[in-house]
């Protein structure tokens, strides 16, 4: 299985992210690093499973890469590409946008055809108002919040890389024990 983690950061902390992913799951599982500010979406096409990083921006807005590169990702066709998505946002200061760039690209990947439901995570331990990233009372994806929550990051991106390493049947094992 050809496996790619893609991201757009900013600040750095969604690239952060990114690479605790990658460190977690080990470069057996991961075959390439994507940064989507970098790189043609086009070439997202080519992968069997891709793991998707987003922070949301201002009131519930697409990162600058991932809203630069959102024409071209409309045109892809990603059918048979398996998606689960992580993502970066601040509760309690954006608490009724809280992730909406998450649930926004996880629509959009769906509409070109990519099969989700994979690496949903719970509400629990967060207190926000509103996410266009819920499906069903859970998160579409893990969520991370390293302005108010940053000391349950690595424990949280442990636990994801557990849950999606056991629903996507990916072989190598995890890097650390946890």
């Amino acid at each position: 299985m050809k496996v790619a983690l893609v991201y757009g950061s900013t600040t750095g902390r969604t690239r952060a992210a990114a690479r605790s992913i990658v460190a977690e799951l080990g470069r057996e599982v991961i075959h390439d690093v994507i940064d989507i500010g970098v790189v043609s979406p086009a070439a997202l096409a080519s992968y069997d499973l891709i793991l998707v990083g987003a922070s949301t921006w201002h009131i519930g807005e697409l990162q600058h890469d991932w809203a630069d590169a959102d024409g071209a990702l409309s045109r892809l066709d990603l059918r048979g590409t398996r998606v689960a998505l992580f993502g970066l946002g601040d509760q309690k200061e954006y608490g009724e946008t809280f992730l909406d760039a998450m649930g926004l690209l996880y629509d959009r990947l769906l509409e070109r055809g990519a099969k989700g439901g994979y690496g949903f995570w719970s509400t629990e331990g967060y207190a926000f108002k509103g996410s266009r990233a819920l499906r069903e009372s859970r998160f579409c994806g893990l969520a991370l919040d390293d302005d108010n929550q940053r000391d349950r990051t690595p424990d949280r991106i442990r636990a994801w890389c557990r849950q999606i390493t056991a629903e996507l049947g990916l072989a190598a094992p995890l890097r650390r024990a946890g």
